[in-house]
């Protein structure tokens, strides 16, 4: 008979799941909010101005959004 786990040890799997279906939810509203702002802006890219399609702003600030997350958290739990 196999001894049933302990509270404590289920509790991470959960909050992974959670986390990772809340994050799908965000790529998935980001990436229809994107899909439905198809009209070309003018946007400043730092180095260079140019017309680009509102997509591509929506998509490179998500990503850069995400990297700044990434490595605000490393940087946290190195303290």
């Amino acid at each position: 008979m196999a001894a049933d786990p302990s509270p404590g040890t289920q509790q991470p799997a959960k909050e992974g799941r959670g986390r990772l279906i809340a994050g799908a939810v965000v790529a998935v509203l980001v990436l229809l909010f994107a899909l439905f702002n198809r009209d070309r802006v003018e946007v400043d890219w730092i180095i260079f101005d140019r017309s680009s399609g509102l997509i591509y702003v929506i998509i490179v600030s998500a990503a850069l959004g995400a990297v700044a997350d990434r490595l605000l958290q490393r940087r946290r739990h190195k303290k």
